[in-house]
């Protein structure tokens, strides 16, 4: 009867504590007078908040859309042992503290993934002296309403400074405590930080400013897989053991607790994840990956088609002209009523109604276009965007509209004359606004770094809305979610080395189209050239100066012209990166830890970086690191093995060196003045041989959102080397591009031995003719897949 006592009490104990639910949100009440509401959002995403007042109220984040709203429920099993509560998902176990609130995180071998995570308070000894450190370690603040980049439109003079504590009240803000592993490192957090790349034994201030650290991002990634995203728009500070460096620190200047947990295999995966959140990369436009040319202020229609011509007549491949302030009628012209100085451009006559008359083919934009240009404008803007977002709203839930002026739709007018795309500059929307109260009700410390969200956000929808295309459109500033509404640059910091730490510490945060202002703030020209045309995109900054590439000394201009063609023979590769990068946040530019994080030689190596997954680019050195692998000098085609270092000549004709990853599969493209965004009927692809590999290629329209709906074409490229044989394949998926995949030509570029024969599967008549250059040991033949299925190809070698 005991016995059967026993087993009827840890029956209903069973029942009462282990159960399956399918709910988004567990709410729990701690024993320290502390709520928590934990969502898990996938598998491997949770979401942690915690208040004081039970009271888990709609984020900022949440209501303007820049983070993911619906996630699908799935199933998650809870039970409470002693004093834990546990909460488990197919992918990994959570135990609450239900004391504290303290969470333990396992994986599904029940390894510990993460130690401890949880609430310091800030009227701790601990908390109160890490918010004095913080302070001192940033120092205090010092603000001014200077002039950005020329803006002589407000604040023409130079205010008195204002001193405040970084850290605010120390008693109303809230501290996330983490612990850590002896071995972890730590990157991302966007360009809040110029220093570091691996940031453990340092801090990060999530605030965005100007020429200190505009695009700023509250997200790190963990070497051990694991990534937090801290959901604050207030200013907030990670603390990644420098203060203790056994602890993670997140300082929060509010009460506010939210924050997100992703955990994955590796950091590719938590990248990933991260932008399950906050929105996968922007695609810009197939023709933005090409060159962008800004105009000197000072030059009007015929200044502009004459320096366009002159591209041409270079053979400097270019694709984007966009026009600095002098374009409009006003300087700096803030307002909805702007418009063209018709002293400087004609863009219609006055006195035609309708700016799509076939009298203005013979004007300035459509001459643009003739030449192969898309033209964009320079903008400033200042204006509340919370109208535009509250409306939306407004409109979605039946609500009252503002009736107020929405800032982004008066440049419809321009978009209909022709223009594809917008430089946001800085101006005010950098700069702070504490005496200001935005129509939502909120004060510039909430809605500051959001704003430099909501400005892409803004200006990707009208566009898309008005279009149905992709717009080119970058702004320097940004926050979490950024990524997905636009492209972005380094600041006005010119294009030197310190500029390297935004390029990578963005590609550790889930931004993959981050430029610099090609050789401003470069002295020694051909490092910044070589530089420069491996980035995401490529912008050459004139505004201010006489950058143009025919002013260069002849060799600088040379090497200048062999970069730019270098880059558009690489389109093909590029794009089909961006496009990798667009739907699993694997960025263009490839920091060596992020692919190789066992090797210890690379976790701080800023100089050096991966292009797409195939090219080594080293940046402003001639130290050179070969990670694991053999590896091939791209400039004269000398072969290395890897785990290495040493010092490397670089060629007077290059600003750097270059590497290709043996195995590698790339394509090329023929030479163009210009990008078509029409499938290329021609591609040269080159294999070089190193055991087994494989390429897919994507490619899109170029211009529309399709690829949002998956409609991508893949051709996957396979090559596999054993001894005297090289077997190629190549596999065109079905897609809705299979016709655009038709009677393409590939021009197959081999580097190997000297063949005996090559053979295909279904040669189209007689045997493969293929031609052998000796002095570079390259293999070359042409095929014709008439068809959409898979071809082979096999060299038999001597």
């Amino acid at each position: 009867m005991k016995t059967k006592t026993i087993i009827c009490f840890l029956f209903i104990y069973l029942l009462q504590s282990s159960f399956a639910v399918h709910s988004q949100e567990v709410n729990l009440s701690l024993e320290n007078g502390y709520y928590m509401q934990i969502q898990p959002c996938t598998n491997e995403i949770f979401r942690v908040r915690y208040s004081a007042e039970n009271n888990f109220t709609e984020t900022l984040m949440e209501r303007y859309g820049i983070l993911k709203p619906d996630w699908e429920q799935i199933k998650v099993n809870t039970k409470t042992e002693n004093s834990i509560f546990i909460l488990k998902t197919d992918g990994y176990s959570l135990f609450v503290d239900r004391k504290t609130g303290g969470i333990t995180v396992k994986d599904k071998n029940d390894k510990i993934v993460l130690t401890r995570i949880g609430l310091l308070g800030t009227d701790t000894p601990t908390g109160l002296e890490l918010g004095r450190s913080l302070n001192s370690y940033f120092g205090k603040e010092e603000t001014d309403k200077k002039i950005i980049g020329g803006d002589d439109y407000k604040n023409k003079t130079k205010t008195t400074q204002v001193k405040y504590e970084e850290v605010g009240d120390l008693t109303n803000n809230s501290i996330i405590e983490i612990l850590l592993k002896d071995d972890e490192r730590f990157y991302g957090g966007g360009s809040s930080s110029r220093n570091t790349m691996q940031h453990r034994g340092t801090a990060l201030r999530m605030w965005s400013t100007y020429q200190r650290s505009e695009f700023p991002m509250p997200f790190v990634v963990s070497s051990d897989g694991w990534g937090i995203f801290n959901n604050i728009t207030e200013r907030n500070y990670f603390d990644i053991g420098r203060y203790q460096k056994d602890k993670f620190y997140i300082y929060n200047t509010s009460s506010e607790i939210d924050f997100y947990i992703m955990l994955g295999d590796d950091m590719p995966d938590v990248l990933n994840l991260y932008t399950e959140i906050t929105g996968k990369p922007y695609l810009l436009p197939k023709w933005a990956y090409g060159l962008a040319f800004g105009s000197n202020t000072m030059e009007d229609q015929f200044d502009v088609l004459n320096n366009s011509k002159r591209f041409r007549d270079e053979k400097i491949p270019c694709d984007i002209y966009w026009l600095e302030p002098q374009w409009m009628q006003k300087n700096y012209d803030y307002s909805t009523g702007k418009n063209w100085d018709q002293g400087k451009f004609r863009i219609d006559y006055p006195w035609l109604p309708n700016t799509q008359d076939e009298k203005y083919s013979n004007l300035f934009l459509a001459r643009m276009k003739d030449l192969g240009y898309k033209v964009a404008l320079w903008l400033c803007v200042d204006h509340d965007l919370t109208i535009e977002e509250e409306d939306r709203i407004a409109l979605e839930t039946g609500g009252d509209m503002s009736g107020k002026e929405h800032w982004f739709p008066h440049l419809n007018r321009f978009t209909d004359q022709g223009i594809v795309g917008y430089k946001l500059d800085p101006g005010q929307t950098q700069m702070e606004h504490p005496d200001r109260k935005y129509y939502n009700g909120k004060t510039d410390e909430e809605m500051h770094n959001i704003n430099q969200v909501l400005l892409q956000k803004q200006m990707n929808l009208s566009f898309r809305e008005h279009t149905g295309l992709r717009s080119f459109h970058h702004y320097c500033g940004g926050y979490a979610g950024s990524q997905h509404w636009g492209a972005s640059t380094v600041g006005d910091n010119g294009g030197n080395e310190k500029t390297l730490f935004d390029i990578i510490n963005h590609s550790f945060s889930g931004n993959s189209n981050m430029s610099i202002d090609v050789l401003e703030d470069v002295r020694i020209k051909a490092p910044g050239i070589h530089y420069a045309f491996f980035t995401p995109w490529v912008q050459l900054n004139s505004w201010a100066w006489l950058l143009h590439p025919w002013y260069y000394n002849k060799s600088d201009e040379e090497m200048f012209r062999f970069y730019a063609q270098l880059r558009y023979s690489l389109i093909p590769y590029i794009y089909s990166a961006a496009i990798n990068s667009s739907l699993n946040a694997m960025p263009i530019v490839r920091p060596l830890p992020l692919m190789y994080p066992d090797d210890k030689n690379v976790e701080d190596l800023i100089n050096e970086y991966m292009f797409g997954e195939n090219l080594l680019v080293g940046a402003f050195t001639d130290s050179v690191y070969l990670p694991k692998g053999n590896w091939i000098d791209y400039w004269n085609g000398e072969k290395y093995s890897g785990e290495q270092q040493f010092k490397y000549k670089i060629p007077k004709d290059r600003g750097g060196f270059l590497f290709v990853k043996s195995g590698a599969i790339i394509p090329y493209q023929k030479p163009q003045q210009y990008i078509l965004t029409d499938f290329p009927d021609t591609l040269i692809i080159r294999f070089y041989p190193d055991g087994n590999s494989s390429y897919n290629l994507l490619e899109d329209d170029g211009i529309s959102f399709k690829y949002e709906k998956g409609i991508v074409a893949k051709t996957i490229f396979t090559c596999t080397e054993k001894e005297d044989l090289i077997n190629i394949s190549i596999n065109p998926q079905r897609d809705n591009y299979s016709e655009a995949l038709r009677n393409r030509i590939y021009e197959l570029e081999i580097y190997c031995e000297k063949p005996e024969k090559v053979t295909l599967n279904n040669p189209k008549e007689g045997a493969v003719e293929w031609k052998y250059n000796s002095q570079e040991s390259k293999l070359s033949f042409s095929i014709n897949t008439n068809s959409v299925e898979m071809m082979e190809i096999k060299v038999y070698l001597d």
